[in-house]
């Protein structure tokens, strides 16, 4: 009112145009409710975030006899997802998926024409277009340096593809410790806090780099129980043996490691974990055989491909990283032993093959995904044994979820733009014993198979 006052004395403007604005400054702002996100109160930060990705993917499998099975298909993926901070240092996370495999969440074009398909099947059907939660988990930070998580809940763990596939989100219960140190080379060194994603996950892998003659050291333990099988009844009704109590089956992770990163964008990371089973379960409770080549293929595939029996896996990832100029390198390595491999390969009907226990991966990188114009290749070779980890749990892409492989995998993406990129893969494995079978329902349905192919082409878009 004053302004306006001090303007109709300057003439600027008229007593009547002074009126006018007067009257639509007091007016009630109109806001249509549509306009409106309203937060519940307890919420103080929430992100809505997401990606999708279409793919044109070749899947080749030979088996000794030189019979081969392709598999040509376009696909998509779509997942969408929630996050929040709450009131009291709570956190929470949902996420929304295509795709009903916990290894996969791509929709293949074309694949529900079936009459016998949800809906009726025909072109451009949508029966297998559905969405499924794949990600809801609620956590608790209140603790210096700990995190709490309960649900279905993005992987805790420090891992490589070799022992899991990205694209499983776990079950359970999860505790996480990490906390930094900051160590002045030159003598003295100082504490500080550890860091958090906004979903809760801990971060000892950040990439920050360090100035002076200061080295960082970030140590972390990471805790899992997460529900692997769950039996149903626990006790059954019914004449013994029937009323037998069962019980639920468990994967027990127990990860220790540390992170260093020194001046000059030098880093070196490792996080020893050990993997071992309890409990019966419902499906997994019977002896994992992995097919024999000695069978027929049918007869093979019908051998327990997924048998839980005789497993604790010591895992060791380790990565080095540096930048030459403003180029990120890095390399990376897993190695895997399976300590009760002896037990599993005599339940399998081989005793002579306890010393198929081991997995290796080794590789590099260069380059990142950041922003438009980046770009990155990836080089590495891997084996797993047929007895050295779980088929359940292996990523589904390279070797088509299968073990009693070795081979090479490359991955070059560029990005178009700051959330789009393309995104190129191909991989090559071949049996590693011939006297066993390549264990693991993938979409290759042959057992065993004497060399795998696979070439993904993709467009993402991330948001």
């Amino acid at each position: 009112s004053a302004l306006l006052d001090l303007l109709v004395r300057k003439k600027i403007i008229t007593e009547k145009e002074a009126q006018e604005v007067r009257a639509e400054l007091v007016k009630e702002p109109v806001t249509k409710s549509a306009d409106k996100w309203k937060l519940s109160t307890p919420i103080t930060e929430l992100e809505l975030y997401g990606d999708a990705r279409v793919r044109y993917e070749i899947r080749n499998g030979e088996t000794p006899a030189n019979d081969t099975q392709q598999r040509n298909r376009e696909r998509y993926r779509l997942r969408l997802g929630l996050r929040g901070i709450l009131a009291d240092d709570w956190f929470f996370g949902v996420r929304l998926e295509t795709g009903q495999n916990p290894r996969s969440t791509n929709v293949t074009f074309g694949d529900d024409t079936s009459t016998s398909s949800g809906g009726g099947g025909g072109p451009f059907a949508k029966g297998s277009d559905g969405l499924s939660v794949g990600q809801a988990y609620l956590g608790y930070k209140g603790f210096p340096d700990i995190i709490l998580t309960a649900g279905r809940m993005p992987n805790p763990l420090m891992t490589t593809l070799m022992i899991w596939d990205p694209d499983i989100n776990p079950e359970g219960l999860a505790e996480q410790w990490k906390h930094t140190f900051t160590v002045n080379l030159a003598g003295g060194d100082e504490t500080d806090g550890g860091g958090y994603t906004k979903d809760g996950a801990v971060l000892p892998a950040t990439r920050k780099t360090l100035s002076g003659s200061k080295l960082k050291i970030d140590l972390f333990a990471n805790f899992a129980q997460f529900v692997y099988d769950d039996a149903n009844p626990e006790n059954p009704i019914g004449a013994s043996p029937r009323r037998i109590p069962k019980t639920d089956a468990f994967l027990l992770a127990w990860q220790a490691g540390a992170r260093f990163t020194f001046p000059n964008n030098l880093y070196a990371q490792v996080a020893p974990t050990l993997y071992n089973y309890t409990g019966k379960g419902d499906t997994f409770n019977t002896f994992f055989q992995g097919g024999d080549p000695r069978l027929s293929n049918s007869a093979s595939l019908a051998q327990n491909q997924t048998g839980v029996n005789s497993l604790l896996v010591f895992d060791l990832p380790v990565e080095v990283g540096w930048k030459l100029g403003e180029l990120p390198m890095r390399l990376f390595a897993d190695f895997a032993v399976n300590l009760e491999a002896d037990d599993r390969a005599a339940a399998a009907g081989h005793p002579g093959k306890g010393d198929q226990r081991y997995a290796y991966q080794i590789g590099a990188a260069l380059g990142q995904l950041k922003k438009k114009g980046d770009w990155q290749l990836s080089v590495f070779w891997q084996r797993q044994d047929q007895y050295s980890l779980d088929p359940n749990l292996v990523d589904t892409e390279f070797w088509d979820s299968k073990l009693n492989l070795e081979g090479v995998g490359v991955t070059f993406a560029y990005m178009l733009s700051d959330a789009v990129w393309l995104n190129f893969l191909y991989g090559y494995a071949q049996q590693a014993d011939d006297a066993l079978g390549t264990a693991g329902f993938g979409d290759i349905a042959a057992n065993p198979l004497k060399n795998f192919q696979l070439f993904q082409a993709d467009l993402n878009v991330k948001f």
